[in-house]
């Protein structure tokens, strides 16, 4: 670079100068521009993961919470509250096949194989509640609305969701946060 400079200053009286310096200028901001398009690029992927994988949790989480649905249905209107519920069943399905597919096909086989362990285990344990519940009598108390039993069934799918929120931390190298226990037991 100093020997451009020293041949442009030297030849013509400094005319060369007015040529390299823009020249120099139009690189190095060349330069930015490209570094500029690199990062935003990584950032914009970035966040299109991170949308796809919390979208693939919120997906799996809504299947849960028809398990507790499913007993809160209105039993005055039986026929009406089959179609309503399995309507909104269906698009959940659609959103867990979709996540599914897309988090599949993400570079990151650890973070798929565990998204697609959760899936499974959610159908296999959250499903089994909602089948069940299907062919109980609907709630009809207050007091019923908690359903402790089908909160601990789905106790067991916290090692599954740990290990995907686990992996999707280690891939976003996102620090997890620091587990501590509550007055009830359950650790945030």
């Amino acid at each position: 670079m100093n020997v451009l400079f020293a041949a442009a200053s030297t030849s013509e009286g400094g005319e060369g100068l007015k040529v390299v310096i823009p020249l120099v200028a139009a690189a190095i901001a060349l330069f930015g521009v490209l570094a500029t398009l690199v990062v935003n690029g990584y950032r914009a992927n970035r966040e299109r993961r991170r949308e796809l994988f919390a979208g693939g949790w919120a997906s799996v989480q809504s299947y849960k919470e028809m398990a507790f649905a499913i007993r809160r249905r209105n039993a005055e209107d039986p026929a009406g509250e089959r179609v309503r519920i399995s309507e909104a069943l269906r698009e959940i399905q659609r959103d867990v096949s979709f996540h599914e597919a897309m988090i599949g096909r993400d570079p990151s086989d650890r973070v798929a194989s565990a998204y697609r362990e959760l899936v499974q285990k959610t159908r296999q344990i959250a499903g089994g509640i909602i089948k069940r519940s299907w062919d109980q009598e609907p709630i009809g108390a207050d007091n019923e609305m908690h359903a402790p039993e089908i909160a601990a069934e789905l106790q067991a799918l916290r090692p599954f969701e740990d290990a995907y929120l686990d992996r999707v931390s280690a891939e976003m190298k996102i620090r997890p946060r620091r587990q501590q226990k509550s007055n009830e037991g359950f650790v945030d």
